[in-house]
């Protein structure tokens, strides 16, 4: 058998599989007691009603569900397709976290200004103690300078060891005219 074709068998078979393979739906049931089936709940995906013998699409509607899904409605198309979800669960759970509004007596609020500002201080004093060590930091390089300037200033003034033309030739022995020449007339 050809390579190519028993690989092509092998794609037809796997497709064969893949679509012979039942797809899972989810349960649950509506208010009234009414069996649903779904891949997911999601907006766009199908919904189908549960009957003894076959399944058929949801209903154009409004649906609320009930059981563990209590409190999510999903709003279904003619086609049986969801086109909206409603979660009244999550309005619920937000009024119940609502904060409660307490008022505070004058000493709550004395206590956390002056938790606030002994913090703050504490924080100032850090501050300011590392401001002191760059401020003597900056004290001993100004003094390291300043010696250092006085040093350069002393080495400026030193007299300079330069030798003339002269000396670099007054060895005795054989010159050549040039040498000779600037021991004579270059007087530096």
């Amino acid at each position: 058998m050809n390579k190519n074709f028993k690989a092509v068998l092998d794609l037809i078979s796997e497709m064969k599989l893949s679509f012979a393979k039942k797809q899972k739906f989810e349960q649950a049931s509506l208010m009234d007691g009414t069996i649903v089936e779904f891949d997911s709940l999601e907006v766009g995906q199908p919904v189908f009603i549960v009957t003894e013998t076959e399944t058929i699409p949801a209903p154009e509607g409004t649906h609320a569900l009930s059981g563990d899904l209590e409190g999510l409605s999903i709003v279904v198309d003619a086609q049986g397709i969801i086109t909206e979800i409603i979660d009244e669960r999550v309005a619920v759970a937000a009024e119940e976290e609502a904060p409660i509004e307490e008022q505070m007596s004058a000493e709550k609020v004395e206590l956390i200004i002056d938790a606030k500002l002994n913090s703050f201080a504490t924080s100032f004093e850090a501050v300011a103690e590392m401001m002191k060590v760059i401020a003597d930091q900056n004290t001993n390089l100004v003094n390291e300078f300043a010696t250092l300037k006085s040093d350069f200033e002393t080495f400026k003034s030193a007299p300079i060891n330069a030798t003339n033309e002269s000396e670099k030739f007054a060895k005795v022995g054989s010159l050549t005219a040039r040498q000779e020449w600037l021991k004579k007339y270059n007087k530096l």
